[in-house]
């Protein structure tokens, strides 16, 4: 019996000891909320550098916790013992995470933008130079007396090319309008007394035979491809201002389910039923034309006509090249599949005589300043330019031709070619000797005649190659 109670004593004061110990241990510690001791902080951390100091935020530093902090700690030890030590670990990356997040977010910004900037170059890797950057929405001054004053109105006709008129902060390649500013653009040429004219009207006049009732400031208004935004933007805006265009069409997007953005063959209809727009062919499908045989070229301009006119019922007699591209055999088959005019992408103002089938045309791209809009609006052509190889023709590097421009400042005279300079010689002050220059990857060299009327006048008129040395073997 002694022996019996004897051992019972000594289990009971063992059961107490450790009783007294685990309560002073973590189990204590995670079910309270005193938090813990300075012993058992250490015995769970270990050493300082084996675990990373959690960075606490502001309106944490507080001399006592808060109970929601508590809470907080409370909650995150119970889910620990739950959880054992891949818990554990688990949690302290969620942790370091947060960390990570708070410490960079501005960081993190900026990359974001220098990304968004990088791709944007990419996305639009056939933008215009300093197109990307401009804003989509530019208000012009139509009661600036002074821009006005300075236009030189009076000489050749302006042909503006568009194309998208999306709302979308998008350039696609600088070929979109905001809604916003062609809406700016119709008001500006309304406050210098422009009015927009036909194609039938606008041939007319190139053929010297512009009736009395031609307009004093005309300007032929041309959109490329067929947007569905010609039929739900363009035409409520010209109704509005009481203006026309011209839409050329390749009917291989028409009706196409790929291109959504695109019309419809009724659409189209609709469109061309308002009364305010004029038709003609983009070709088939769009190809760059100078570099096809010629038996493409002729299948691109023939198709093109017949499909529109058939889908249409109206008669297509003009033309638009795609991209502006275009060589001597381009313009051969262009008369020969029965169009009457052609347009170009090379800037410059039209005259009577200019060459049909290479009608100057000036891009308005995305967020086109007043001034830049100004300066095709007000460009003066000189009185004669005469190139001694044609408009169009294949050339190759070093090789050399003369050419003739009148009418014009002779000390004012440049001649770029892609941007290089063109004069090998000035031999008087009309005619020059332009030397091909060397290019790095340059298919469709452009020629610019720029300089300034006797009267002060800026003029700017451009002209179109193909670089033979870009091409294996021609086409043909």
């Amino acid at each position: 019996m002694y022996k019996q109670i004897s051992l019972f004593s000594i289990l009971l004061i063992l059961s107490i000891f450790a009783s007294s110990n685990l309560s002073a241990g973590p189990v204590r510690e995670f079910l309270s909320s005193d938090g813990k001791s300075k012993m058992n902080q250490e015995e769970e951390e270990g050493p300082k550098t084996s675990a990373p100091k959690r960075e606490i935020p502001r309106s944490e530093e507080t001399s006592s916790p808060s109970p929601k902090i508590e809470a907080k700690v409370k909650k995150e030890k119970e889910e620990s013992v739950a959880s054992a030590e891949p818990s554990s670990r688990k949690s302290k990356r969620i942790e370091r995470r947060k960390k990570g997040k708070t410490k960079v977010s501005k960081k993190e910004k900026q990359e974001i933008k220098e990304k968004e900037k990088e791709t944007a170059s990419k996305k639009y890797e056939n933008s215009l130079p300093g197109v990307s950057g401009l804003p989509p929405k530019t208000q012009y001054d139509t009661n600036n007396q002074n821009a006005n004053a300075e236009l030189g109105h009076g000489k050749g006709i302006p042909v503006l090319c568009y194309h998208h008129l999306v709302g979308n902060q998008d350039p696609m390649g600088g070929y979109n309008l905001d809604p916003s500013l062609l809406e700016e653009q119709f008001k500006y040429l309304k406050s210098l007394g422009y009015q927009t004219i036909s194609l039938d009207q606008f041939y007319q006049y190139q053929q010297g035979k512009a009736g009395s009732d031609f307009p004093a400031r005309p300007v032929l208004l041309t959109f490329d491809d067929g947007s569905l935004t010609h039929r739900d933007v363009l035409v409520p805006l010209l109704k509005k201002y009481g203006m026309r265009a011209s839409v050329f069409i390749y009917p291989t997007v028409i009706s196409n389910p790929r291109f959504k953005f695109y019309l419809s063959w009724a659409q189209l209809k609709e469109a061309l039923d308002s009364g305010v727009l004029d038709i003609g062919s983009h070709t088939v499908y769009h190809p760059k034309l100078p570099a096809m045989s010629r038996a493409e070229i002729r299948s691109q301009l023939k198709d093109s006509k017949a499909t529109l006119e058939a889908k249409t019922g109206r008669k297509i007699q003009d033309l638009a090249y795609p991209f502006g591209l275009f060589d001597v055999r381009v313009i051969e088959e262009a008369k020969a599949a029965g169009y009457r005019m052609a347009f170009t992408v090379n800037p410059g103002k039209n005259v009577p005589g200019t060459y049909a089938y290479t009608v100057h045309r000036s891009l308005v791209t995305w967020g086109m300043s007043q001034s830049r809009f100004n300066s095709i609006l007000s460009a003066s052509p000189p009185a004669k330019i005469k190139l001694g190889v044609l408009d169009g023709s294949w050339v190759k590097p070093g090789d050399s031709f003369p050419v003739i421009v009148e009418g014009l400042d002779p000390k004012s005279v440049a001649i770029k070619i892609s941007g290089k300079e063109g004069i090998l010689q000035r031999k008087s002050d009309t005619e020059y000797i332009i030397r091909i220059p060397e290019f790095k990857k340059t298919t469709y060299p452009a020629m610019t005649v720029i300089g300034k009327t006797t009267s002060g006048k800026r003029s700017e008129t451009q002209f179109l190659f193909v670089n033979r040395k870009e091409f294996k073997k021609d086409p043909d």
